[in-house]
């Protein structure tokens, strides 16, 4: 299939669009709405669409309202979101919105290809994404691959960390809410649950304003990430074998946050 992918995120763009291209499809990956409604202009026709719902400028939602508004009713492209919001009220909103799918991130290429196969995608109910908690395993066993992208996210993690350091000292709550997403995503790659919960919480203090929840939060995902930058390091030398996971970042809800 011809497939546009848009995602704000350089690393969910790679990991992405090497899976897809692996699975045999052709891929054309952009970094964001205004990039994915040239691409439907000026490119070949595209089997079908893949949005992140949050991407700055315009979100997934806004491109497929304008996707919708210009087609012509001969020709439905479909449309498949992906999100880190993974509960049925966010699922529902999506459909509603005119995705034909839904599906968390990250998500494993069987997700996909499952919804690919349904007859109908209108009346398709989106199929469940069953995450593994190894990297590797969630990269299909490509080393090569999970090397790249452990790579792009140790270049650029201190400049994303400073980026979100620097809105909650200046109380953008949007932005903040976007880079918490962002990053969010990323870590998620990696089975790092607890600092995926803590940008979850960044995106709550960020929703309501709560700065000062913000910071404390921010210093136990600098703490977190902290833990996790071996396992990753050995990943980008490619030492699988004897590489051993953090516990305490991963699995240990009851590690004492520092305050700052």
């Amino acid at each position: 299939m011809r497939i546009l992918f848009a995602d704000d995120q350089k690393d969910i763009r790679l990991l992405t669009k090497v899976q897809l291209e692996k699975a045999g499809h052709n891929v054309v990956a952009v970094a964001n709405g205004e990039a994915a409604l040239r691409a439907l202009r000026e490119d070949a026709p595209f089997d079908l669409v893949l949005l992140d719902e949050e991407m700055p400028g315009m979100s997934g939602t806004e491109v497929l309202r304008a996707i919708r508004a210009g087609e012509k009713t001969d020709r439905r492209l479909v449309a498949i979101a992906l999100t880190g919001y993974n509960t049925e009220e966010d699922e529902e909103r999506l459909l509603k919105s005119g995705f034909d799918s839904v599906i968390g991130k990250p998500f494993r290429m069987e997700t996909l290809e499952a919804i690919l196969r349904a007859s109908g995608p209108k009346t398709q109910p989106s199929a469940p994404t069953v995450t593994p908690t190894d990297p590797l395993t969630r990269l299909g066993g490509d080393e090569q691959l999970l090397q790249r992208v452990a790579r792009t996210f140790l270049r650029d993690l201190p400049p994303r960390l400073t980026k979100i350091r620097k809105t909650i000292q200046q109380k953008r709550g949007d932005d903040l809410a976007s880079l918490a997403h962002a990053l969010k995503g990323t870590l998620s790659i990696f089975g790092a649950d607890k600092a995926t919960e803590l940008c979850k919480e960044l995106q709550e203090h960020a929703k309501s304003d709560d700065f000062a929840g913000a910071e404390r939060t921010f210093v136990a995902l600098r703490d977190a990430i902290s833990q996790l930058e071996p396992d990753l390091k050995s990943y980008v030398e490619g030492d699988q074998g004897t590489r051993k996971h953090s516990k305490s970042n991963r699995r240990n809800p009851e590690s004492k946050r520092k305050t700052p």
